[in-house]
């Protein structure tokens, strides 16, 4: 995870720590005593905005990471089709050297062993000999 983005989740946590504990500081005074929390109500103020701002600076930040992700996805993809039609393309020009033979493998005869010669050449020995 990036910095930025930790620093946000950290500074929700840390607002969410202090909105829990003020909620129950109050929860804890009685109904009379609820007269004293009306000199915080400016500070709450401020806490709540600070809240609204947090989460719109987190918004901007996910929307942006996502947008430049989303972005990145399509370039790779792009890139991954590119690359798969290159290595079509070689496989198709491989099998069509495979399937049509080069212009030096046509002027070779098709049977070059060694044993046709050696037959040929054994029958005229054993005709030389019979004459």
């Amino acid at each position: 995870m990036k910095n930025p983005r930790k620093f946000l989740f950290y500074s929700l946590l840390l607002y969410f720590v202090i909105v829990f504990l003020g909620a129950l500081y109050i929860d804890s005074r009685s109904a009379f005593e609820l007269i004293d929390t009306v000199k915080f109500i400016p500070a709450m103020k401020y806490v709540s905005f600070f809240g609204i701002l947090l989460f719109l600076i987190f918004y901007v930040v996910v929307t942006r990471d996502t947008r430049v992700m989303g972005k990145e996805i399509d370039k790779l993809k792009d890139e991954h089709t590119s690359l798969k039609a290159k290595l079509f393309d070689f496989q198709e020009e491989s099998r069509q050297i495979k399937g049509t033979p080069s212009s030096s493998e046509s002027s070779l005869p098709e049977k070059t062993g060694s044993d046709e010669s050696n037959a040929s050449s054994e029958s005229t020995e054993g005709e030389d000999d019979s004459i």
